[in-house]
C-alpha cells in the first residue's frame, strides 16, 4: 500500500508487522515444509548448500550452462 492507502485503512497507528521492510513493505516469501518425522537439521543443511558462494555471486551468470532443456 502507498502512504495514502495506509492512512485510509490504519490511520496514524500502523499495525505491528514483523516482516515489514521500509523499502518494500510487506512483501514476504516463506518456504514451508509440512510432513511427518521430518529432519529439520537435514532440511536446513540441504537448503544451505544451495547458497551461492561469494565467487559465484561475482560471476557473470549468463555464462553458466543452463541445466534445463530449451523452451518451445
Amino acid at each position: 500500500m502507498n502512504e495514502e492507502e495506509r492512512q485510509l485503512h490504519f490511520g496514524d497507528t500502523l499495525p505491528s508487522i514483523p516482516d515489514w521492510d521500509d523499502e518494500w513493505g510487506d512483501r514476504v516469501t516463506k518456504l514451508v515444509f509440512i510432513g511427518i518425522d521430518m529432519d529439520r537439521a537435514e532440511i536446513e543443511r540441504t537448503l544451505d548448500e544451495t547458497f551461492l558462494t561469494e565467487e559465484e555471486m561475482r560471476m557473470n551468470w549468463r555464462e553458466l550452462k543452463d541445466p534445463f532443456p530449451a523452451w518451445r
